[in-house]
């Protein structure tokens, strides 16, 4: 992920960025949470969560993020703008053709296994090393199993 734009500190609250790009949101989308978005979120370099308030499915891969009451800014205009490096249409990657298929067996002992989670919480691992915008098309399936060894 990359940040295409983030509205210079020198800025007071009411002053509108020129270089700012349009926010293209979902109507309302500044003043009320029900409004549905795209929702791809990232943080800025200040720790501040971001949520794209373009409407969903947008057809660039440009995420935009615009002031609300809540964070210090002009109301409705762009905070930050973001993009995932490969490029792709909205919220997720060009094609999901082809897909890879890729095996692991992990073996333990009986006794290592104390979390009554633990099929989640590999499958949550798996997950994690991949970008949140891929995780609609990553499929991860976890079965548990216990044999008696002899």
């Amino acid at each position: 992920m990359f940040i295409t734009y983030e509205r210079p500190t020198h800025l007071d609250d009411e002053q509108t960025d020129p270089q700012a790009p349009a926010a293209d949101m979902a109507p309302g989308a500044d003043v009320d949470p029900r409004v549905p978005v795209c929702g791809a979120s990232t943080y800025d370099v200040a720790g501040t969560q971001w949520t794209c308030t373009r409407n969903p499915g947008h057809t660039d891969d440009e995420h935009r993020a615009v002031f609300d009451r809540y964070h210090g800014g002009p109301v409705g205009q762009v905070a930050i703008a973001w993009q995932y490096e490969w490029g792709g249409a909205g919220h997720g990657p060009s094609s999901t053709e082809p897909m890879t298929t890729v095996t692991v067996t992990v073996s333990f002992p009986s006794t290592a296994w104390t979390n009554e989670q633990l099929p989640d919480a590999i499958t949550d691992e798996v997950r994690s090393v991949f970008w949140e915008c891929d995780h609609d098309d990553v499929t991860v399936a976890t079965t548990a199993t216990s044999s008696i060894r002899a």
